[in-house]
């Protein structure tokens, strides 16, 4: 019996071994938080009051991140901002000088804050080079055994920083997969990089789409909820300031590819830190911009259909339209719903419940400078489709005509979630 025990054993572990190969996402318990959204740069020091952060709540914001630069990092400013997002529902990242000290400076600094009700985590570094991995990772594991509860933030530079920043490197095995295995899976809260699309002469990165799924794929591997920054600014010579159709796209193409915790950036305006940053979403003397009614009716949207979209594995994504870019994959012939007019510019994502292994399918005008009006045909596998809401929870029914087609209209950059059966 002992000997058959271990032989089922052996050809156990070597069907999990060649299911990994195969790229098939890690098994993984129900998501147990909520979807998140977040700011990079707070309100300043002289600006940490309860009328900017009922603000923040009021925009639907969940989660503050402090940083390094910054003029609030020090432990009584960390102190001030847990106590004033508690008062007003919101979680902080706090950053502390200690950080970069030994370990028992490290865990001194965790134990100011780990019983405070408002913490969120602990900031470490942000886009650090390949030489920083192993501090950060080292950093990361000594917090969490001080606080395993929390998250201990790290964010990866962009894949556009290959030469200068990384040096010529392979970004996905040697510096995103590198960062995941020396700080450990189970060790991480998300996996979190910034990649902004919005050039300052007007274009558009592509690198964007092979960035998203590089971050994607590592997701799925190692059973990471994945994070990522929305572009909410600009800095002449260098990026552009995005409008409304802009915003909605990079919030809809983020969604596509499966990212659980968009975070804004910048949310407050900086200023003295070399750059000269256009208005964010509150400009330097504590007023809102235009961006903030944008802002807060996309993170409305992102709340609602993050209540879906937490558990959802986002497997298989294509592109449709004339031109594709670089390193994406066209849509096949046989999908699920398949646009009538080819070069209608799309994505579209096939998703999978976690648990249940429901389908679901978003849908993404790529166009964030026009509306359209998208006609569709339903592939005949599919016997009912359902429309997940924005602004509640109601799940209506599709109704397709005698050819099996619906419209579908979009704003520039709009997505739509359905549930396929």
């Amino acid at each position: 019996m002992r000997s058959l025990l271990a032989c089922l054993f052996v050809l156990l572990s070597t069907y999990s071994s060649w299911a990994q190969d195969r790229n098939t996402p890690v098994k993984r318990a129900a998501e147990k938080d909520k979807f998140l959204i977040g700011i990079f740069w707070p309100p300043v020091w002289a600006f940490t009051n309860d009328e900017q952060y009922q603000l923040m709540k009021d925009a639907h914001i969940d989660v503050i991140q402090n940083v390094s630069s910054t003029d609030l990092y020090t432990v009584e400013k960390n102190r001030k901002m847990l106590d004033l997002a508690y008062k007003h529902g919101l979680k902080v990242l706090v950053a502390d000088p200690r950080v970069h000290g030994s370990v028992s400076e490290i865990k001194a600094m965790v134990n100011d804050f780990k019983s405070h009700p408002a913490l969120a985590g602990y900031y470490i570094m942000d886009e650090p080079d390949t030489a920083k991995l192993s501090w950060c990772a080292a950093t990361n594991k000594t917090i969490m055994e001080a606080d395993p509860t929390k998250m201990a933030h790290v964010n990866l530079f962009p894949v556009y920083a290959l030469g200068e920043q990384l040096g010529n490197i392979n970004y996905e095995k040697e510096y995103v997969e590198r960062w995941i295995e020396m700080a450990g899976p189970d060790q991480l809260g998300y996996l979190s990089f910034d990649h902004y699309p919005f050039n300052d002469k007007g274009g558009f990165r592509t690198s964007y789409y092979n960035n998203l799924d590089i971050i994607r794929r590592a997701g799925l591997k190692y059973g990471l909820k994945t994070s990522a920054y929305l572009q909410s600014f600009g800095i002449p010579g260098a990026f552009r300031r995005p409008n409304q159709g802009e915003l909605r796209y990079n919030v809809y193409s983020l969604l596509a590819y499966g990212i659980k915790y968009p975070v804004w950036f910048t949310y407050w305006t900086p200023s003295g830190q070399g750059d000269k940053f256009l208005p964010g979403v509150i400009d330097t003397a504590g007023n809102k911009t235009d961006f903030y009614a944008y802002t807060q009716q996309l993170n409305k949207e992102m709340k609602q259909l993050g209540k879906t979209l937490i558990a959802l594995d986002a497997r298989e994504i294509y592109h449709t339209g004339t031109e594709l870019p670089e390193n994406v994959v066209a849509l096949p012939e046989d999908t699920w719903l398949q646009p009538t007019d080819q070069s209608v510019a799309l994505i579209v994502t096939y998703f999978v419940h976690q648990q249940n292994g429901n389908r679901y399918i978003m849908l993404v005008n790529k166009s964030y400078k026009d509306k359209q009006s998208v006609q569709l045909r339903v592939n005949e596998k599919v016997k009912r489709l359902s429309s997940i809401g924005k602004d509640n929870d109601k799940v209506q029914k599709i109704k397709w005509n005698q050819d099996r087609e619906i419209t579908v209209d979009f704003l520039p950059g709009e997505g739509k979630l359905y549930r396929v059966e």
